[in-house]
């Protein structure tokens, strides 16, 4: 039985994306043995690392042909993209986790500061939660800042490349999963930018959860004016996956020469190859890209390295 092998501290995010690829075969249960996560997948030839074993047939009751996906975040799950009645049919599945006391419908992500709304369909309509990945706590509302749980390897992945100290910005910081990974493992001093200010008071809140090597800087202001205080920046973290784009040029003047920009787009192929030959016009080379995950038929979440010639 083909299985994808992942890392056990990636396992959920690996699991949120073959999820949303409809990748998983439900016939078998997700198999874990203390250092790897083993997730049976329906299709040969995937973007995955997979090993054939022995398959452990599921004797548990799941959603069949579910066609939309949810988070886990803290105690809190999330249901995106379908109707009460739906998600409802879901949620009847997510209750079987003990560690999940209340279950939202996400209608969508909504103004400026891209806040999610929220329907309660299981237990106390309660809205912040403690969630833990890769050694650090970080205190969410999901109600107040955006936060997805599905960059937690993407952030490890960034944390582990950063060197001692690196001079950073987070220019879309929120309440700091990237800033404070990063913090907890390397010798850097990080300005953490967000416009929006309940993002940064639990940005200020999470500064107390965890024991950091570096510094963190908060700044609360657009981070389209704030980025233009800073220069010779080692590393620009540019986590805005609609609208990263926009501020690419004022990212690029504070940057050193050889310093890096970590850029998120959700977007489709052309779009993609149009940007990439834009930042390249600009004077920035192109050290990778990736598919973070999938987001819709068409388009899916790049993450991209420059540096500047």
């Amino acid at each position: 039985m083909l299985h994808v092998r992942v890392d056990k501290e990636n396992g959920q995010e690996t699991i949120n994306k073959l999820r949303d690829l409809d990748l998983i075969n439900r016939e078998y249960k997700i198999l874990n043995d203390g250092t790897y996560v083993y997730i049976p997948v329906n299709k040969n030839n995937i973007d995955f690392y997979t090993v054939d074993i022995e398959g452990a047939p599921s004797n548990r009751i799941e959603p069949e042909k579910v066609s939309f996906s949810y988070d886990i975040i803290g105690s809190i799950a999330i249901i995106k993209g379908k109707t009460i009645e739906d998600a409802k049919y879901l949620s009847d599945f997510l209750k079987t986790r003990k560690n999940i006391k209340t279950i939202y419908l996400d209608k969508g992500i909504t103004g400026e500061f891209r806040t999610r709304q929220l329907t309660l369909i299981y237990g106390e309509p309660v809205y912040k939660t403690i969630y833990r990945e890769n050694g650090i706590r970080l205190m969410v509302d999901v109600s107040k800042a955006y936060f997805s749980p599905r960059l937690a390897s993407e952030r490890l992945r960034i944390a582990k490349e950063v060197s001692d100290g690196e001079n950073i910005v987070d220019m879309f910081a929120g309440i700091g999963p990237f800033s404070i990974l990063i913090a907890k493992n390397r010798e850097s001093s990080i300005v953490a930018m967000d416009k929006n200010q309940n993002a940064i008071d639990l940005l200020l809140e999470n500064l107390k959860l965890n024991r950091l090597r570096g510094e963190i800087t908060p700044v609360a202001g657009d981070s389209g004016e704030l980025i233009q205080q800073y220069e010779n920046v080692d590393r620009i973290i540019m986590n805005l996956p609609h609208d990263a784009s926009e501020f690419v040029g004022v990212a690029y003047k504070s940057l050193k020469i050889g310093g890096l920009i970590n850029y998120y787009e959700i977007c489709d192929l052309p779009t993609l190859e149009g940007r990439m030959e834009s930042f390249r016009e600009m004077g920035l080379e192109l050290v990778y890209k990736r598919v973070v995950h999938g987001f819709s038929k068409y388009q899916n979440m790049y993450s991209m390295e420059f540096r500047k010639l």
